[in-house]
């Protein structure tokens, strides 16, 4: 039946025009093709983000790839690592300093190893990350302000190292990333360590050096397909973000928009929902940009928030304007597919106040179906 319909259309934009009339031949033309486009969209735009059969699929399938070639990568370095201490030993001998004797060139060594798996991680997942925004046709369907959006948050983040530790790859960004990475090779290193020893005091004798190699890259391998899973996930709810942002915003302003209390209410669910005035978080960038268009937001509100009693007054107001909040407040905290403790606590808190009506449980559910790619139904 679609296939009829495509070529329904395709005969009908291709015939010519029996007025002669070019303008409207190519009006016609243009809105027939528009019409097509829309009836066989993978993504309605009045729907949440939800990710296809062949999307999801294909990012499965990388996934799996860019994990076993992540892990490859750290595995070939400590081998390299290796491989000449065993091969060439003369060349690591030790180096008198002050600190005592150590092999200097053992340990300038293992930097420059370290430096070249770092940046070869990096290309990997970036690679990884672009094949996944290719997929989904990102950002050139979704987010046509992605580079102001970029800069923005660029703007926004305090001015640190590019490769700061970070325990989670979350805001997914270019200059985040390469701390993170960093961040996950020492905790493999120290869990690395942490085996050997235990394996020595099991044991009662010093490993070989052999058995040393193979447990280092065991570790190193978990640890870094965790690491590229989180960041792979993190990429693709980052796919999600815009259409579902657009839908959720639409909605609420339809139902909401000419009341005058949930208005008033919206600066302070955002900031005690976690988002400020200067979002650090692509998806809570823009979710604020979009409120702040759709409800004309003075953005000096969002400055100076005073929330003393908040949760109170929420709980007392009308039961339909209380159900938005709740949808508002759910909605912000699940968008970036993470509950940090400090959301988990302010959950608790609106739940037990009465304002938030909904289980964890249910809660819980939200979050692991949208990183699933199933939507945020909220």
């Amino acid at each position: 039946m679609s296939y009829k319909r495509s070529k329904l259309f395709t005969f009908m934009s291709d015939s010519p025009d029996s007025t002669g009339d070019f303008d409207q031949a190519t009006a016609g033309r243009t809105a027939l093709r528009y019409l097509a486009r829309a009836m066989h969209t993978v993504h309605p735009s009045d729907e949440p983000f939800v990710l296809s059969r062949a999307e999801k699929l294909a990012i499965q399938r990388l996934k799996i790839f860019t994990m076993l070639a992540a892990a490859a990568v750290v595995v070939l370095g400590i081998w390299v690592f290796y491989l000449p201490h065993v091969l060439w030993t003369d060349w690591f001998t030790k180096t008198h300093t002050t600190l005592g004797d150590w092999p200097l060139i053992s340990i300038l060594f293992a930097v420059l190893i370290l430096y070249l798996v770092v940046h070869a991680l990096i290309l990997v997942h970036n690679g990884a990350i672009r094949l996944i925004e290719v997929t989904c046709q990102f950002p050139r369907f979704h987010d046509a302000s992605y580079n102001r959006h970029l800069n923005q948050l660029a703007e926004n983040g305090p001015q640190r190292s590019v490769f700061r530790l970070r325990m989670q790859p979350r805001p997914l960004l270019p200059w985040t990333m390469p701390g993170y990475l960093v961040t996950v090779l020492l905790l493999a290193f120290a869990s690395d360590a942490i085996v050997q020893l235990g394996f020595r005091f099991w044991n009662g004798q010093p490993i070989s050096p052999v058995s040393m190699v193979l447990s280092s890259t065991l570790v190193a391998a978990v640890w870094i397909g965790w690491a590229t899973h989180q960041i792979l996930q993190q990429a693709q709810i980052r796919v999600m973000v815009p259409l579902t942002i657009r839908q959720f915003t639409n909605d609420l302003v339809e139902e909401f928009g000419r009341e005058p209390a949930f208005r008033r209410f919206l600066p302070g669910i955002l900031q005690q929902a976690g988002v400020s005035s200067k979002p650090g978080n692509y998806p809570h960038l823009l979710l604020l940009e979009a409120l702040m268009s759709r409800f004309a937001i003075d953005p000096d509100k969002m400055r100076v928030v005073r929330t003393d009693g908040f949760a109170e007054q929420l709980a007392s107001c009308p039961n339909h304007i209380r159900q938005g909040v709740e949808r508002l407040f759910l909605f912000t905290i699940l968008i970036d597919g993470h509950l940090s403790p400090l959301e988990r606590n302010r959950l608790r808190q609106w739940q037990n106040a009465g304002v938030v009506k909904t289980p964890m449980a249910d809660v819980e559910t939200m979050q692991r179906n949208f990183v699933k790619g199933e939507g945020l139904w909220v």
